[in-house]
């Protein structure tokens, strides 16, 4: 009976572990000089090739305060990962249409 109980437990724990889903997210780097806002608030950099890449949001552990008029035109190390947005429309509405945005992890001033 023992034996029948043991074998049921890891059958159980088994078939539990092959429901689960493993999300992959894949994290970036670079470094970039901060621009600022655009018009729909999302962070602003430009990189050393003058291109410009927009970050949708920042973590909130983050202490670095983006929205602080000082950091405009200091370069950052960045690290990010893409995330899932879902769209509004102008009443504010979700549209159950949703986009992928880069989304700031890791924010170190560079000196």
């Amino acid at each position: 009976m023992k034996t029948l109980y043991s074998v049921a437990f890891v059958l159980f724990i088994s078939a539990s572990l092959s429901f689960t889903s493993k999300i992959n997210v894949i994290e970036n780097t670079l470094t970039a000089t901060f621009k600022g806002l655009n018009e729909d608030d999302y962070f602003k950099f430009e990189d050393v090739n003058k291109k410009e890449i927009l970050f949708y949001d920042i973590k909130e552990e983050i202490e670095i305060d983006l929205y602080d008029n000082e950091f405009i035109d200091k370069k950052f190390t960045i690290t990010w990962s893409e995330i899932e947005v879902e769209l509004t429309d102008e009443d504010g509405e979700l549209t159950g249409e949703k986009v992928k945005e880069k989304s700031i992890t890791e924010l170190v001033l560079v000196k």
